[in-house]
């Protein structure tokens, strides 16, 4: 049975010793963890202890024959050799990064395999990398330990995106290390993708669920654009293009506002688009008395509150903000005394009829941000909550947010294989009858959003 020494300084571990460690034969590897791994200083500022936890969990998806072994330093080159093997024990060949280590052993006499390596990214740069990130995601409660962990692969992708002339746009429901580690820009859906079409790179990677990437590539046809993740949503799910001809067979001549939270051939079907923050804009600017509004039911009641035209309603929900309930915002009124309660439009009429503000997450954060108070509760998904915490550190959120399993399908790793090697489910492609005639909605709504300012 053949035996490796793969020894290195490890710090961090990345995705190029994952590589390193595949390019090993032997049946058996130790794994010794070098020199200043041991000092806690700011350029060494994990023990072995923390060093080889984080090891062990990259390695648990690996089929590999390992132990780790802590190598503590002497000083002393021409006796290092004599030293690791006292302490690791026998061993038939090395593999290692660094020339000094290849040198030091090969002139004992050791077989000295030099390691390919498949990132360029040296351990100074993933230190600063993640001090960078820790200004940011500390914020949230991450520690320095995991943004060490993804430091390696948020300066590979934001290599590769300036490499390649891309933007990439993250919506605010995505997680921090996303939205604060390689985003360009944050938003909402369709200020994300007014952005990209005003924005000279040529390829769009939008940290979203899939319609919003339909909607970007609708806007900017001419450009390439990626999601790194096939993620759905309930509400844009909650409709076809079917269900909007039916609609329009069943009460003719009725125009047909849509939600921009839709898939291309639904938006195709339409007369016009909006968003939470324009929706009732787009519905009193249009003369007609009645109007189709689809598909989310909740903001729909919430709108039709604040409107006289008769509003028919199609029965779809996001299932992020229809968990919200009143008594939730009662605890709270209740528990901390002037806390301004902020909720999205599709919440239900009862949460919304008890806050301070219904609006977009937009909306949103600029209250929180022109707003004195010094308490909020956001009922919305959680990724507005980090947003605040990150943005407004002085700002103090009370109350539970809920996730979107949908929006929260996106990895760090996504985002890099889309840019390295995408796959077809991840490039997002649309008929061109169908991106026109959806075009045309979006265009309506911005000409009459902006003749209602």
């Amino acid at each position: 049975m053949k035996k490796a020494l793969f020894i290195g300084r490890f710090q961090p571990f990345h995705q190029g010793h994952l590589d390193a460690l595949k390019q090993i034969s032997e049946s058996e590897v130790i794994i010794g963890i070098g020199s200043s791994q041991y000092s806690e200083t700011d350029d060494n500022p994990l023990s072995f202890e923390e060093r080889k936890k984080i090891i062990e969990e990259k390695l648990k998806n690996l089929n590999l024959n390992y132990k780790i072994i802590g190598i503590p330093d002497i000083h002393e080159e021409t006796e290092w050799v004599d030293h690791v093997k006292k302490i690791v024990g026998n061993f038939d060949m090395v593999y290692t990064g660094n020339e000094l280590v290849q040198t030091l052993f090969e002139q004992k006499g050791y077989v000295v395999h030099g390691i390919k390596k498949n990132i360029d990214i040296s351990a100074t740069e993933i230190r600063t990398e993640a001090k960078r990130l820790f200004e940011k995601l500390g914020k949230t409660k991450r520690t320095f330990s995991y943004c060490l962990g993804i430091a390696p692969i948020t300066l590979e992708i934001n290599r590769l995106k300036k490499k390649q002339n891309a933007i990439i746009l993250a919506h605010s429901y995505q997680t921090t290390d996303i939205m604060y580690g390689v985003a360009d820009f944050i938003g909402d859906s369709y200020g994300l993708a007014k952005i990209a079409s005003q924005h000279d790179a040529q390829k769009i990677i939008f940290c979203s669920v899939h319609f919003m990437g339909e909607t970007a590539k609708i806007l900017n046809p001419e450009k390439e654009v990626f999601v790194p993740a096939v993620a759905g949503c309930s509400l844009a799910e909650s409709i076809t293009a079917e269900d909007v001809r039916n609609l329009k067979t069943r009460y003719p001549g009725i125009p047909v506002v849509t939600y921009v939270n839709t898939s291309a051939e639904v938006k195709a079907e339409s007369d016009i688009c909006c968003t939470s923050s324009n929706a009732l804009k787009i519905i009193e600017s249009l003369p007609d008395e009645t109007i189709i509004f689809i598909p989310d039911i909740l903001m729909g009641q919430n709108l039709q509150k604040q409107t006289k035209k008769k509003l028919i309603l199609w029965n779809g929900t996001c299932i992020v903000h229809e968990q919200f309930d009143r008594q939730a915002v009662d605890n709270i009124r209740a528990q901390f005394p002037g806390t301004k309660i902020l909720a999205h439009y599709e919440c239900t009429s009862s949460v919304a009829d008890a806050v301070d503000m219904v609006g977009s997450t937009g909306d949103m954060l600029k209250y929180v941000k022109e707003n004195p108070a010094e308490h909020y509760m956001l009922i919305t998904e959680c990724g507005i909550t980090d947003r605040v915490q990150t943005e407004f550190p002085d700002k103090h959120i009370v109350g539970s947010c809920q996730l979107c399993p949908y929006m929260k399908q996106i990895k760090l790793e996504d985002v890099l294989n889309a840019l390295k090697s995408p796959k077809k489910e991840q490039i997002i492609e649309l008929d061109k009858e169908i991106l026109e005639k959806a075009k045309k909605s979006l265009d309506r709504m911005m000409e009459i959003s902006t003749k209602a300012k």
